[in-house]
């Protein structure tokens, strides 16, 4: 318990004050844990706006149960070409942490690995990412 604590810590403390964070008052620990890892292995980036549309090029993750991380690492790939405009390819490699913080409720924390990305990209990638756990737990498969 005392290695959480300190992992919290410390994610609190390199990350800021701007890490994205969750909470899921009427939520069971263990189901939000569950929709977590499903929600990181199984990732979507549909959108009505062809910008946001990315193909998931390789996924992979590394949930650790003990400690309540989840380690990610994605490439997403693209091929875009709007009205007017030549053919874009892009390629974006993402790696973040994302944290079950020890608390009630069940509060999670996303943490970028790199600073690279643009403040509201994490935003995005984070939001995204919620969204899909929030759709898990509101829709469970029976």
């Amino acid at each position: 318990m005392i290695r959480v604590a300190c992992l919290v810590a410390c994610v609190f403390l390199t990350a800021g004050c701007a890490t994205p964070t969750r909470s899921w008052p009427d939520q069971d620990r263990g189901l939000v844990w569950t929709a977590m890892v499903a929600a990181a292995g199984s990732p979507e980036y549909v959108s009505d706006d062809p910008r946001r549309r990315w193909i998931v090029a390789e996924n992979n993750v590394d949930a650790d149960p003990d400690l309540g991380r989840i380690q990610v690492h994605r490439v997403l790939t693209r091929s875009l070409q709007l009205p007017r405009q030549v053919l874009q390819r892009d390629r974006r490699r993402l790696f973040f942490d994302i944290y079950l913080l020890p608390t009630d409720p069940p509060t999670v924390t996303f943490a970028f690995k790199e600073t690279g990305l643009i403040p509201v990209r994490v935003i995005d990638e984070a939001d995204r990412y919620f969204s899909l756990v929030e759709s898990i737990l509101h829709n469970p498969i029976r």
